[in-house]
């Protein structure tokens, strides 16, 4: 019940705060996609393409890109519409919350301007729901759930139309099906979490790894998340190689710390930086703690994690200098570590529910001396 109510607030919440923007709109769902005069041919695609659109200013956002994707998911007709996004192959790979957005392509434009912040919406209030029940199995309040929708990048995502908080949802919902030993369906998920951004495939290799710790063997339906990833990017060069140089993008990838010493100087020389450089240390700062405490316990939610270390050291100042773009690329870090922190006194990995319920039945008459006792099951409290 509190988790659900979790849930509620994070819905309530992602309404109320980008409600705002559109109400200040006149109720324009294009405020959200970021087309900007900065980019003429980008804004003449959406005044041809919408009723209406709301300019934002200087380069605006991604929200602009999964829009363009919405419009032909599966790029049927490239020249059209894959043409018009920065990088196609690169930005083409995040294809699940365009492709639902746009109803794989059937549903009309002004619908999908409206149905991409649906979506995330509707992400905000699930992701709420899912990290409360990660919560109450790690063995606390489910009132940590909140901690999705609080985090800035999730926040920011819903507000810019981009796909971050679908792809944190289907993480958390990953690493809970992981806890429970339920592989096939947290393959699955990371596979959909995979497709909504493509280094959520750390999440699944994390989760490949700590199979192999806890288990010593790797099951191989965890398999399927690099299996769907590399088929979707075998498709996407058939289908618009042409349209790129490369091969894959690699503009945000640097030298070990360089970026976030180089985002540093940018922090300290001039005022107005206390925000980006707040975030941008806690963020590092976590990053790196997550390792560690992969290394000293068998966490799953440590293990998907850690990874992401990797990603926060070798991003490059262009993502490290202005928080709402830091916060999103390290999009799960803060969550996991804060259930972590909080969850440290609850030693190992929780068991399966269904673990759970035996292990009651089968101490329940044993008095109030029982070892497993109301306190210590993983429930919805």
């Amino acid at each position: 019940m509190v988790s659900a109510f979790v849930g509620l607030i994070g819905l309530g919440a992602g309404l109320y705060i980008s409600g705002s923007i559109l109400a200040g709109s006149e109720w324009n769902p294009t405020v959200l996609l970021k087309f900007t005069d900065a980019h003429p041919e980008q804004m003449a695609y959406a005044v041809e393409m919408l009723d209406g659109v709301v300019p934002a200013s200087g380069e605006g956002h991604d929200g602009k890109y999964y829009f363009i994707q919405a419009m032909d998911p599966f790029y049927f007709a490239p020249d059209l519409h894959a043409r018009m996004l920065e990088q196609p192959s690169y930005r083409a790979q995040r294809m699940l919350y365009p492709t639902l957005a746009g109803g794989f392509g059937l549903f009309p434009p002004n619908f999908t301007a409206w149905a991409l912040w649906g979506f995330n919406l509707a992400a905000l209030g699930l992701g709420g729901w899912l990290t409360a029940r990660l919560a109450s199995e790690m063995g606390r309040s489910p009132w940590l759930g909140a901690v999705f929708f609080l985090t800035p990048g999730v926040l920011i995502s819903s507000l810019i139309d981009t796909a971050d908080v679908v792809a944190l949802a289907f993480f958390v919902a990953g690493a809970l099906m992981m806890m429970r030993r339920r592989y096939a369906p947290a393959a699955l998920l990371l596979a959909l979490a995979a497709l909504s951004r493509e280094t959520m495939l750390i999440g699944a290799l994390g989760a490949v790894a700590w199979t192999w710790r806890t288990e010593k063997r790797i099951p191989p339906i965890l398999g399927l998340p690099f299996v769907v990833t590399a088929g979707w990017w075998v498709y996407l060069r058939l289908r618009i190689g042409y349209l790129d140089d490369s091969v894959q993008d690699l503009s945000n990838i640097g030298l070990p710390f360089k970026g976030f010493y180089n985002a540093f100087q940018v922090w300290t020389s001039s005022p107005g930086h206390g925000e980006h450089m707040a975030f941008g240390v806690v963020l590092m700062v976590m990053s790196l703690l997550v390792v560690r405490r992969a290394w000293r316990s068998p966490s799953v939610l440590a293990y998907m994690t850690a990874g992401f270390s990797l990603v926060a050291v070798t991003m490059t100042v262009r993502v490290w200098s202005a928080y709402f773009d830091s916060t999103r690329a390290l999009v799960p870090v803060i969550p996991a570590y804060v259930l972590m922190v909080l969850a440290e006194g609850n030693k190992g990995e929780a068991k399966p529910m269904e673990a759970t319920e035996q292990a009651q039945s089968a101490v329940g008459d044993q008095g109030p001396t029982s070892p497993v006792g109301p306190g210590n099951l993983n429930a919805d409290r």
